[in-house]
């Protein structure tokens, strides 16, 4: 990625940070005047091939938004005032220090943000973070995201981080299921230009089917789209699994060595077929058969879900049934099919292996909610903070809006001003961190370098990549994992470089141990001597590059990549092939075995089987819902990251996309107008939102998007509040959880739905 003179303009490449598509981008950049001069995509990177969404621009928006913080910050009953890094370093450790030491260490809080996947260094130094503080109040955005997800990869495979990935550059049928790829850019599926790659599947005639309460972006470009009613999912899986039974059509191939369980699983789905499942899901049983002869007849095909699914009553079930389904066909780890990513820097990321559960280790305190992938719920948040007897007493914040991502955030927001200490690691003054005692602002994308390592797990191609570093801070600015670097070794009562001589001997113990397992000869002073990089962080990268399974092996494998090679390529990424058959690589699981009955899985059956026999009931009398009553799911925009772009004028600006999407029938029934007011009520709240009446939506259904609600006083992001401020969906949702893997239940919200008179 060598920069190249024009004048006083410089042509750098980099990796776009917004979402998980990570495509190449072309940046002209004049480094006197510290400004990015345009923003292109690269039409040599061998993902992406010149193609960029509206996301792309976002880093540089960020980076010149004059309302992002350029200092620390305390609050004051005068407002807030600067105060000195070392000052507000200093009243952290020496505050969470003193509530650890007085109240025990669940007294403190840590909730983390989704932007933190996007900074290598922020995820290596949160590990010491967390060990140092110890906490079992720690919550993030994935407990309203992919924990069922990673409690799947747990139990089938052995590693809650081992997530299988569509093979599109080779599927000839991709079914999409609770997802919008063609918006989300992916997720858990790093595919630039998710329209183009499904257009290549049809254009060698493969198929494209999306089953999706709404008619989204990705169902326009599909073949075929199958409304299904929130939250029954598993159902409609089950009655899958079904019909591949019955019809002989359970072969799991090269995975049958592994294979437990098969004949409890086809007991289990015998109870649930396409015609006694279709009133509950709202699909018909010949579509579902038409689909899943489809799928089996299929050689090369992939059953895809996300978000929709995790975060509905029955997340894990579904995505069980997802994984096992291409199990029992043998078309998961096979081209074509359901694959994992190799990624460079080795391993499989944070998480345990399958001798350890990932689940129940402890609970919270108010409900006894079981932990899952060493997190509380979010949602349950505010709950914990004003716990009677066991209050959390200090919080730390780090890239994270709760109050308006996470349900009940109104009630989070209340408990923030219980605190007897905040702190917030982020670059803006918003609805969440305007609570706050002391905000410290990193540097943004532009600023530091980065590998971008967590998507890079779960991609649909092989590669790596590397982000330069293109222009110098202002003195006032540190690295995001700086300063997390910094907080946890002043907790730990030692320096910033004796802690971070601790991460760096893990890094080389790591090598070491790999080089063993490789059958290489290594030696410790071999990695120090000959590990590059400008920072610890990329040194950091260096060496699990180099160990890694592209590695050059600190010169013994002359072919091998390293950080240097990658950053004296010509593009920001380096191609390292399409996904391989690696499962016996990959089982981590006792005796490498794959249990489809896994207990995590069938301790939720009779759950299960109690809510079906309720709403087939419920069918069978032809009970009719209330004329108001209709379920909320959410929905994105190609321009919204959450609720971290509203800031960026050039995203919010022209039509409000912060409406209530409702299907016409419904919308004449309730009395409601395209363009006028709707009451949403919840057994929680009500809001007023803008309604605009679509076909695209699923009759009983509505969307509202997440993301919004700017309108909290404290706030200093004047964009967002004035252009468009939006409500909280997130509002309008309670505390509900899948029970089975403490997952925040925000699709298929049942709500009833008025006009505003």
């Amino acid at each position: 990625m060598t920069a190249v003179e024009d004048n006083k303009l410089e042509t750098l490449r980099r990796i776009c940070p917004t979402c998980e598509a990570c495509c190449g981008l072309v940046m002209q950049v004049d480094r006197q005047a510290q400004k990015i001069v345009s923003i292109q995509g690269d039409r040599d990177d061998h993902r992406s091939r010149g193609y960029v969404c509206a996301k792309s621009q976002a880093f540089n928006y960020v980076y010149e938004d004059p309302q992002r913080l350029r200092h620390p910050v305390k609050r004051t009953d005068g407002g807030w005032e600067p105060i000195s890094w070392n000052e507000a370093l200093d009243t952290i450790a020496d505050k969470f220090s003193a509530i650890r030491a007085e109240y025990g260490k669940d007294a403190l809080a840590l909730y983390v943000g989704n932007p933190l996947g996007h900074d290598f260094a922020a995820g290596v130094y949160l590990q010491s973070l967390m060990a140092t503080v110890s906490t079992e109040r720690f919550f993030s955005a994935g407990t309203v995201d992919q924990h069922p997800q990673q409690l799947v990869c747990w139990g089938l495979i052995g590693h809650e981080w081992l997530f299988p990935v569509p093979d599109l550059e080779r599927t000839d049928l991709f079914i999409c299921m609770g997802a919008n790829p063609v918006v989300s850019q992916g997720s858990i599926m790093g595919q630039p230009d998710v329209k183009s790659a499904m257009q290549a599947i049809q254009s060698r005639g493969g198929r494209c089917v999306v089953i999706d309460p709404r008619f989204t972006e990705t169902a326009e470009v599909a073949d075929e789209h199958l409304f299904i009613r929130p939250g029954t999912d598993v159902f409609f899986l089950l009655a899958f699994a079904n019909v591949l039974f019955a019809s002989g059509a359970v072969a799991p191939g090269h995975l049958a060595q592994y294979v437990d369980g098969l004949d409890a699983l086809q007991t289990l789905v015998s109870e649930y077929t396409p015609e006694n499942t279709a009133a509950v899901t709202g699909v018909r049983p010949d579509a579902l058969r038409e689909l899943a002869a489809a799928y089996s007849a299929t050689d090369r095909a992939a059953l895809y879900g996300r978000v929709g699914l995790c975060t509905q009553e029955f997340g894990l079930a579904a995505h069980w049934l997802l994984m096992v389904i291409s199990i029992i066909t043998g078309k998961l780890d096979r081209a074509g099919g359901m694959m994992f990513a190799t990624a460079p820097t080795g391993g499989s990321g944070p998480g345990v292996d399958g001798g350890t559960k990932p689940y129940g280790r402890w609970h919270s305190r108010v409900r006894g909610v079981p932990e899952t992938c060493g997190e509380l719920p979010a949602s349950l948040l505010a709950e914990e903070i004003t716990a009677p007897g066991h209050r959390v007493r200090g919080l730390l914040t780090i890239c994270g809006n709760p109050v308006l991502s996470v349900p009940r955030g109104d009630k989070i927001r209340e408990a923030l001003d219980t605190l007897d200490f905040m702190v917030a690691l982020d670059i803006y003054i918003n609805e969440t961190t305007s609570r706050a005692d002391i905000i410290l602002p990193s540097t943004v994308h532009p600023e530091h370098s980065n590998v971008d390592v967590t998507f890079q797990n779960f991609t649909t191609r092989n590669y790596v990549s590397y982000s330069p570093k293109t222009f110098e801070p202002a003195p006032e600015l540190r690295d995001l994992g700086e300063i997390i670097l910094e907080i946890a070794a002043r907790m730990a009562g030692i320096t910033r470089d004796e802690m971070d001589g601790f991460v760096q001997q893990g890094m080389v113990d790591l090598a070491l141990k790999r080089a063993e397992s490789d059958g290489y000869t290594l030696t410790e002073d071999q990695v120090v001597s000959q590990v590059t990089g400008d920072t610890s962080p990329e040194r950091f990268a260096d060496i699990m590059l180099r160990s890694g399974p592209y590695g050059d092996r600190f010169g013994q494998r002359e072919e091998g990549i390293s950080l240097q090679k990658i950053q004296q390529h010509p593009q920001a990424s380096m191609d390292l092939g399409p996904l391989q058959s690696r499962i016996d690589e990959i089982l981590r699981t006792p005796g490498k075995r794959i249990d489809v009955m896994h207990e995590v899985f069938t301790n939720d059956l009779t759950r299960i089987a109690a809510r079906f026999a309720e709403l087939a009931k419920t069918s069978a009398a032809d009970e009719k819902p209330e004329d108001n009553d209709l379920l909320m799911i959410g929905r994105r925009h190609i321009r919204d990251m959450n609720s971290w772009l509203h800031n960026l004028k050039p995203y919010v600006r022209g039509k409000n996309r912060c409406t209530m999407k409702i299907h016409p029938a419904d919308a004449e029934r309730i009395g409601l107008t395209q363009g006028g007011q709707a009451r949403v009520v919840s057994k929680v709240r009500e809001q007023q939102v803008p309604v605009e009446i679509s076909a695209e939506m699923m009759p009983g259904v509505i969307s509202i998007p997440h993301g919004f609600g700017h309108v909290h006083a404290g706030s200093q992001q004047s964009n967002a509040a004035t252009l468009s401020p939006g409500i909280s969906c997130n509002d309008l949702i309670d505390e509900s959880l899948d029970i089975a893997s403490s997952t925040c239940v925000v699709n298929g919200v049942p709500v009833q739905v008025y006009p505003v008179e």
